[in-house]
């Protein structure tokens, strides 16, 4: 998987409960960036697998 789509983002960060405040304290992120990231998404292999970590907790997890 090459990108993770705003909508992907906003998606799972509901359904694990996380926030924007929550993400950017737990995983020293500025609150900005975790914003951007969930109106614009994120593309690159690296940059998905960190997100996917970020927000299920596996790198692994596939949408």
């Amino acid at each position: 998987m090459n990108t993770l789509s705003a909508q992907t983002i906003q998606h799972l960060m509901r359904k694990h409960h996380k926030t924007i405040r929550g993400i950017a304290e737990e995983w020293n992120l500025t609150m900005k960036r975790v914003r951007q990231v969930r109106t614009q998404g994120v593309s690159g292999e690296h940059y998905v697998m960190d997100w996917l970590e970020i927000l299920t907790g596996d790198p692994r997890h596939m949408v």
